[in-house]
C-alpha cells in the first residue's frame, strides 16, 4: 500500500510538472504573440503617420493647385478683356482709314472728271487780280494743309493699327498658352484628388 501511494504521488507530482511545463510553454507562446501583435499595430502606426503625412502634403498640393488655376483663370479673363478693346481699337482705325480712303478717292476722281490737268499752280494762274489771287491763294493753302493733315493722319493711323494688331497677335498667342497650361493644371488637380482618395481608402483599411 505504501509502494502504491508512493507511486501514485510521483505519478500525480509528474503530471502536475507536465501541466506546469505545458503551461509555461503557452505563457510563452502567448508572450510572442503579444509581442509580435505589438510590433504589428507599431507597424501599423507608423505607416498609418506616413500615409497620413502623404495626406496632408497632397492637400497642400491640391490647395496651391487651385490656387494657381484661380490665378490663371483670372489672367484669361484680363487678357480676353484686352483683347476686346484692342479688336474695338482696330475697328475703329480701320474705318477711320477707310472714310479717309474714300475721300481721297473722291478728291481724286473729281480731278480726272475736270480732265485731271487742274493743279494748285492752275488755281492761281487763273487768279483775275490780286486780290482774286490772295483769295486763291488763302484757299490753295487751306486745301494744302488739309491734304497735309489727312495724310499725316491717315499715315500715324496705318502705324497705330499695325502695332495693335500686333499687340493682339502676341496676346491672343498668350492667351493660347494660358489655356494649354490651365487644362495641365486642371488635369494635374484631378490626379492630385485620386491619390488623395486613394491613400484616404488606404489609411481606412489600416
Amino acid at each position: 500500500a505504501l509502494l502504491f501511494s508512493s507511486q501514485a504521488s510521483a505519478n500525480t507530482l509528474n503530471s502536475l510538472k507536465d501541466k506546469r511545463y505545458e503551461i509555461e510553454q503557452k505563457k510563452t507562446e502567448l508572450n510572442q504573440e503579444i509581442k509580435e501583435k505589438e510590433n504589428n499595430i507599431q507597424s501599423n502606426q507608423t505607416k498609418q503617420e506616413k500615409i497620413l503625412d502623404q495626406i496632408l502634403a497632397l492637400n497642400k498640393e491640391i490647395v496651391s493647385t487651385e490656387t494657381d488655376i484661380a490665378d490663371l483663370r483670372a489672367d484669361i479673363n484680363e487678357t480676353n478683356t484686352e483683347i476686346n478693346a484692342m479688336e474695338k481699337d482696330i475697328k475703329e482705325l480701320e474705318e477711320k482709314i477707310a472714310n479717309r480712303e474714300a475721300l481721297l478717292n473722291d478728291r481724286l476722281r473729281a480731278v480726272q472728271v475736270s480732265g485731271g490737268s487742274i493743279s494748285y499752280i492752275d488755281v492761281l494762274l487763273g487768279a483775275n487780280s490780286f486780290l482774286d489771287f490772295i483769295d486763291r491763294l488763302s484757299a490753295v493753302n487751306t486745301l494744302m494743309e488739309a491734304d497735309r493733315s489727312i495724310m499725316n493722319e491717315q499715315a500715324k493711323d496705318k502705324v497705330a493699327k499695325e502695332k495693335k494688331e500686333n499687340e493682339l497677335e502676341d496676346k491672343l498667342t498668350l492667351l493660347e498658352k494660358d489655356r494649354v497650361e490651365l487644362i495641365a493644371l486642371k488635369a494635374n488637380l484631378d490626379s492630385q484628388k485620386a491619390d488623395k482618395t486613394t491613400l484616404i481608402d488606404e489609411l481606412e483599411e489600416e
